[in-house]
């Protein structure tokens, strides 16, 4: 009987290593997500002088961009449970010159908040990887002010983010297919377009919004694209470690002929992909 490949929950991301794989995919995740992640701070209502809480920040890529809506007269705290990932994104912070953002190493589901602090909250793409969503996303409602808003996003199902399926679909293929705590099927926990909002509503926020948004990934060869689904992800890491060197390049040979069916008449890749995007409010 094949094996299912199986990890610990969040071991991909919490290593040096991850968060290297992550500060290379910065370019590529800042031209995929670009529109989703102005999406994301419009949502949250982000205006100069805020108190913001970014939950599972990572290497901080969206932080830089909600600090700039902020201002000066504003302050951002960037939580993660990688100590890497957020010693990587300080790095970032200095080298930007901002001033106005604390980190806080910690699990979104045990996050220990003043209550009623914060002007607004995001997170992008972090929710379906927390242990307990419940408790987040009630830590996160207890720490925003009345009124204030909470916008984040989760990849929409996976015939709509073929990036993902195709891994699953490869690695079903060689007989290795992912076990649940996987984060290639993490990824996609929150993909109902209903689940997260019900979510949202129990933690007790209220007007709770759903909308989708498109997150293209763009290449300008397959050459390249099979380059960059492999070395800048943690996730592709993860999977990789767990194959033997004949599996591996089969795993990678397959990745090859499905990014194919993408390419134009010049080569170019342009894999379409969809995040989801759910507001609500602390009353």
């Amino acid at each position: 009987m094949a094996g299912c490949m199986t990890t610990q929950p969040g071991r991909p991301w919490d290593s040096a290593q991850a968060a290297e794989y992550w500060r290379q995919g910065a370019a590529r995740r800042a031209q995929t997500l670009a529109l989703a992640t102005e999406r994301l701070l419009d949502a949250a209502s982000l205006q100069p002088g805020m108190r913001v809480l970014d939950v599972a920040a990572g290497t901080g890529d969206q932080t830089l961009l909600a600090a700039r809506r902020i201002g000066s007269s504003g302050s951002i705290l960037a939580t993660d449970i990688s100590a890497s990932m957020l010693a990587a994104a300080e790095q970032g912070f200095r080298e930007a010159g901002l001033t106005n953002v604390t980190t806080l190493v910690s699990d979104a589901s045990a996050l220990e908040l003043p209550e009623a602090h914060f002007d607004a909250a995001i997170c992008r793409f972090g929710l379906m990887f927390v242990p307990d969503l419940h408790q987040a996303l009630s830590r996160i409602h207890r720490a925003l002010k009345p009124g204030a808003r909470f916008a984040a996003l989760v990849w929409a199902p996976r015939e709509r983010n073929p990036w993902m399926g195709m891994q699953i679909d490869v690695l079903t293929e060689i007989g290795r297919p992912p076990a649940p705590g996987m984060s290639v099927l993490q990824a996609l926990s929150l993909a109902d377009p209903d689940k997260l909002a019900r979510a949202f509503s129990a933690a007790g926020f209220v007007d709770t919004h759903t909308s989708t948004v498109t997150t293209p990934r763009i290449y300008e060869s397959v050459a390249e694209a099979v380059d960059g689904m492999r070395t800048t992800s943690p996730v592709q890491a993860e999977l990789l470690r767990q194959l033997s060197d004949a599996e591996r390049q089969h795993y990678l040979a397959s990745l090859e002929a499905h990014l194919k069916t993408f390419a134009d008449a010049s080569g170019r890749v342009v894999i379409p992909g969809e995040a989801l995007l759910t507001t609500g409010a602390r009353a």
